[in-house]
């Protein structure tokens, strides 16, 4: 049921986004509450693994969630600085979607470490190259 529900509201945002453009605070809110449903609904699929192997898993995605922050942020700062002409940005609307962005990038990163664990490496065959053949 809350898998449903989490895919009606993801599907829903779209629509609440082209509204948003008629009011422009919507837009921000909404590009929030996407990265707010794409991470739960992949943590939601978090549920299926043991504890530890969550924990591990969760491990991962902190590392390489904080090192990506930093390269957003460095992005983000250059992109203002340079494509706009405004002298300042509005904090509420900056924040709704840096809170958005980095919600989606967790939920991006849970659903690589899910599927990685996902893939059955026991029946691979490595074949190795000979200098004979």
């Amino acid at each position: 049921m809350r898998k449903k529900l989490l895919l009606a509201f993801l599907f829903f945002n779209p629509i609440v986004f082209l509204i948003g453009w008629w009011n422009g605070e919507w837009v921000m809110i909404t590009v929030a509450g996407f990265g707010v449903i794409f991470h739960a609904l992949y943590q939601e699929q978090l549920e299926q693994f043991d504890e530890e192997r969550v924990k591990s898993m969760m491990r991962t995605v902190d590392s390489k969630f904080v090192s990506s922050i930093g390269f957003l942020s460095l992005f983000c700062f250059c992109v203002v600085v340079w494509f706009f002409d405004e002298t300042s940005v509005p904090l509420l609307d900056t924040m709704y979607v840096v809170f958005g962005v980095i919600m989606m990038r967790r939920g991006m990163l849970i659903r690589s470490a899910v599927l990685h664990e996902k893939i059955d490496l026991t029946n691979v065959i490595h074949i190795k190259k000979t200098p004979s053949s």
